[in-house]
């Protein structure tokens, strides 16, 4: 989230975009963190994990992880039509910040 905040933000708000972080964890789990964190973009708790099931990025068991979900980014545009989607195969992929850049602005 440091990297969306620090390097990705920037360029979203230049575009008249925004973020939106959704952690499949009890509220509890993450409160703690985000005391100490400051993010410009909400950071939300899907503890029933009905958002990331919903999305497709839900992960109840494989080689490396239990129960979580896959790290993904959805670009939505302004009507709430699905532009762009990234659905990492480990918990260390990321899309390169150009992939969402390029979807916002219209070459994705």
């Amino acid at each position: 989230m440091g990297h969306i905040r620090d390097k990705l933000y920037p360029e979203l708000e230049k575009r008249g975009a925004g973020a939106v972080v959704i952690l499949p964890e009890k509220l509890e789990r993450i409160k703690g963190y985000l005391d100490k964190h400051a993010y410009p973009f909400p950071v939300l708790s899907d503890a029933g994990r009905r958002v990331v099931k919903d999305y497709g990025v839900y992960v109840r068991v494989n080689f490396e992880s239990v129960h979580i979900a896959r790290p993904a980014n959805f670009v939505l545009d302004g009507e709430g039509t699905i532009r762009y989607i990234f659905i990492a195969s480990i918990q260390t992929e990321y899309p390169p910040d150009e992939d969402i850049l390029a979807a916002l602005d219209g070459a994705g």
